[in-house]
């Protein structure tokens, strides 16, 4: 009886690891047609800025790749503030895998107004249509008109607030430093003067809030820094955090590496030459 029972085990476990051997094979169903894609990208006619997404497919899960991320919804509206060329790819989720039709490009030539009227844009460029006009919060004596220091120092875990000495940046006015300038004059435009630094000089180019990490980035051109500190930052083109930003003062966290950095402190131009 025994004999039978281990007999009857080694057949059960010699099934089993065949079983676990055989390969399985699986089949995909059918590649939807490209040239079936039905689809419609469009400004919508409230906002030309809005851009409505409308997937008409039938029985298939759409796939929008779009500026600001994707999307599966089979209606959507995405918002574009910025004048410029956007690319838009509409896809489909088949049987057969992902197929994708060939890219939209968007021309969007009108800054949307209601997307740049938050504080947080104001405060930086003055709103709509204007510009506002910022400078290194530090003077010819080296004292500062609002903050205790042109430069704070942190990393992970500390700051520390080292007011001004000549060994952190050298002291100086607007018309040594240079002065730089947001507005939304058409676009979220961006030049600075770095008169510190000769190699960088006189550039323009473009810059972005983002307001949702409270962050701030430019393009083509640098924000006003100094010789002594800020060679040591690692990309003056990242996305840098806003500690602060009020109609007065800025203050912009610049890193050097991933667990220390500089916080630069800039005041508007008017608030300098009132105080």
């Amino acid at each position: 009886m025994r004999n039978m029972i281990k007999k009857t085990f080694a057949f059960i476990g010699s099934a089993l690891v065949f079983s676990a051997c055989t390969k399985q094979k699986y089949e995909l169903g059918p590649l939807a047609d490209k040239s079936k894609l039905s689809f419609n990208i469009a400004p919508s006619s409230t906002n030309p800025n809005n851009i409505v997404l409308t997937s008409s497919t039938p029985g298939m899960t759409p796939v929008w790749v779009t500026p600001f991320g994707q999307s599966q919804r089979v209606k959507d509206t995405i918002n574009v503030p910025f004048p410029g060329q956007y690319k838009f790819v509409y896809g489909v989720e088949s049987a057969g895998g992902l197929v994708q039709a060939d890219t939209t490009i968007v021309t969007i030539n009108t800054l949307d107004q209601a997307a740049v009227s938050t504080p947080a844009w104001i405060n930086l460029t003055g709103g709509y249509g204007k510009s506002k006009t910022w400078v290194l919060d530090v003077t010819s004596s080296g004292a500062s008109k609002l903050f205790n220091g042109p430069i704070y120092f942190g990393g992970t875990g500390w700051e520390w607030d080292a007011g001004w000495a000549s060994w952190i940046c050298p002291a100086g006015d607007p018309s040594t430093y240079g002065t730089m300038t947001f507005d939304l004059i058409g676009n979220a435009n961006f030049s600075s003067d770095n008169k510190m630094l000769p190699s960088l000089g006189q550039a323009s180019g473009h810059f972005m809030l983002y307001t949702s990490t409270n962050q701030l980035a430019t393009i083509g051109a640098q924000l006003i820094h100094d010789p002594n500190q800020g060679p040591n930052i690692a990309n003056w083109y990242a996305k840098m955090a806003i500690k602060s930003l009020t109609a007065d003062g800025l203050e912009v966290i610049a890193l050097k590496d991933a667990n220390n950095w500089c916080i630069y402190n800039y005041v508007s131009l008017d608030y300098y030459n009132s105080h």
